[in-house]
């Protein structure tokens, strides 16, 4: 079974190398997603649209993890996380931006991701 720390790296690798499908392949098909202070969006193919509209403002992405703690893993193998992150945007405008962040996420019993909510102020991303 993959480890909640290498579910997340490899969705992270998987946005950021452009490879959208492959990280919402992470998710479950019922995945609720909430971006800052967007509405949360439920189901894969939501989530997927939710990403694409945060990339399609960018020409590159990377997401670095910073502050990583132990999940926590329920007897039925479902697991929490928290941590911090760092996203670098390179702007279609041709702006850089480093903007902090927290996540929550959850997992189920398989590794795979029912529930992200990353806090962060992405207002300059969408000026």
């Amino acid at each position: 079974m993959t480890s909640v720390r290498k579910a997340v790296e490899d969705y992270y690798e998987h946005i950021d190398s452009g490879r959208l499908a492959d990280a919402v392949q992470l998710m479950t098909d019922d995945v609720k997603l909430t971006f800052a202070n967007a509405d949360p969006v439920a189901g894969r193919e939501a989530a997927a649209a939710s990403i694409q509209y945060v990339l399609d403002q960018t020409t590159k992405i990377r997401h670095s993890i910073f502050h990583w703690m132990e999940p926590q893993t329920a007897a039925d193998g479902t697991a929490e996380v928290t941590f911090e992150i760092r996203i670098h945007y390179w702007l279609k405008n041709g702006t850089e931006l480093d903007i902090p962040g927290a996540v929550y996420a959850s997992f189920d019993a398989d590794t795979r991701c029912t529930e992200q909510r990353l806090y962060g102020d992405l207002t300059q991303v969408f000026a």
